[in-house]
């Protein structure tokens, strides 16, 4: 089959690029249903959860008015509300504009640790690593609380090996002023980069899919030409040929015009039957982590005052975060109970722990910060693994994707989203990525 251009994989931004492209893309996807990791899972007669916890925030009114003329009222606000439980008190995220959450003194260490750095601060030029950056940025004390073992615990690779790039977009240096307010009037929602954010939560009790989902049903439903169960085996970048396997056998599709992949990177270079041995090695190098995912429905009386999720600095408790998902969507469980979402991140080039171990592990957790008592019953738990996760910059990072980018573009080929760009963006840069490439292949202007 020859078409104008080929779309691997039927996530946000390869949805949106089709959408873009009409009749002149195929989407391949190789499951069953479209989304990527933006798809949503129903358990235990009624319990909802996203395969990965997204919020839509947006930066830009065009495409937020877009996405919201695709969902419809179902899209509705959710500015979020986290939390950050540390060894020293409980604070409001962000961390650095509520430490008075914390006790007195350690709010006071991370006030006057912080006058230091930010009165001090040269600029990040000199930052050789992530440790540094979190440092000069934060102070020693704020970084020793929360900074340093949260983000050890989320990449589980060394900070000091980790570079600066991608991943400060979401971080914010105040002005000591703000520090100080949020030292003594503390746990007040302030504006973040995720303020202006919203979340699909259907009025309907009965409806047919809650979560995300609805975002992913919603694009696909304006693409023409999606081809599910449709698992990309192979690539020829010469012949511009990409070869699938589907359940009547092989397929072929052909590009004439170009070809968006928004597959892992790795992955891809993998599939790519020509790609030079050398820069294979170098994709091995790649650092990356996972995450588990464990889902507990539970029976019982929903916890009060929890946030959207909460943050867990404490190397003991297994998980880096626990979402709760009738915050988003009250309809997320039955009425007499909750749907519970814990995250484990583990390094990407290790053996996943056996499930049953962690899953009783996380659960006994869940008991020790106060979350289950005699009242609650468990009535089931779901494990799943999404690999890879975060991805870890070192100094090889880019230097190995710009090498990528470089082969591929001669072929035609682009490697775009979270995974195919291998960086940390969010939901939003990925929809817009999708559009955008859209946008450049057929030099159309957005109305």
């Amino acid at each position: 089959m020859v078409s104008d251009y080929l779309i691997l994989g039927a996530g946000v931004t390869g949805l949106s690029a089709g959408v873009e492209l009409e009749e002149s893309a195929i989407v391949l996807e190789k499951d069953s249903s479209p989304g990527g990791l933006v798809r949503s899972f129903c358990f235990d007669g009624g319990y909802w959860y996203d395969y990965v916890l997204h919020l839509l925030h947006f930066k830009d009114p065009e495409i937020q008015a877009r996405i919201a003329s695709y969902i419809g009222d179902d899209m509705k606000p959710c500015p979020p509300e986290a939390w950050i439980q540390t060894l020293e008190g409980t604070a409001m995220y962000p961390f650095q504009l509520n430490l008075g959450g914390l006790n007195e003194g350690a709010r006071n260490r991370c006030i006057t640790d912080y006058a230091k750095a930010y009165y001090h601060k040269n600029g990040h030029e000199t930052e050789k690593n992530y440790k540094e950056y979190l440092r000069a940025t934060f102070g020693e004390a704020m970084c020793d609380l929360f900074y340093f073992p949260y983000n050890e615990k989320l990449y589980k690779y060394p900070l000091e090996k980790i570079t600066v790039d991608d991943l400060t977009w979401n971080l914010h240096q105040p002005s000591f002023e703000e520090i100080l307010k949020g030292g003594f009037e503390p746990n007040v929602p302030r504006a973040t980069y995720n303020t202006n954010a919203f979340y699909p939560a259907p009025s309907a009790k009965d409806a047919p899919v809650r979560g995300m989902e609805i975002l992913s049903r919603a694009l696909a439903k304006n693409v023409r030409n999606l081809e599910l169960n449709t698992r990309v085996i192979s690539v020829d970048p010469e012949s511009k040929t990409i070869t699938a396997l589907k359940e009547g056998g092989e397929a072929t599709y052909q590009y004439e015009s170009g070809c968006l992949s928004t597959m892992p990177l790795p992955l891809l270079m993998r599939l790519c039957n020509n790609a030079p041995q050398e820069l294979l090695k170098q994709v091995d190098e790649l650092e990356f982590t996972k995450v588990i995912s464990i889902a507990i429905s539970i029976k019982g009386e929903r916890p009060k005052n929890t946030g959207h999720w909460k943050y867990y600095t404490d190397p003991a408790i297994p998980f880096t975060r626990l979402i709760f998902m009738n915050e988003f969507d009250a309809q997320a469980a039955p009425e007499d109970g909750w749907a519970l979402l814990a995250e484990v991140t583990w390094p990407g080039k290790q053996t996943l722990p056996d499930e049953n171990t962690l899953t009783a592990q996380v659960l006994d957790a869940v008991r020790s910060v106060g979350l289950l008592n005699d009242e609650s019953t468990v009535i089931g738990t779901h494990f799943w693994v999404l690999d890879p996760a975060y991805v870890v910059f070192t100094p090889k990072t880019q230097g190995i994707i710009n090498n990528c980018f470089e082969y591929l573009a001669k072929y035609g080929i682009t490697s775009s989203g979270r995974y195919g760009k291998w960086e940390y963006s969010s939901m939003y840069q990925n929809i817009k990525a999708g559009f955008d490439w859209a946008k450049k292949v057929t030099k159309k202007s957005f109305a």
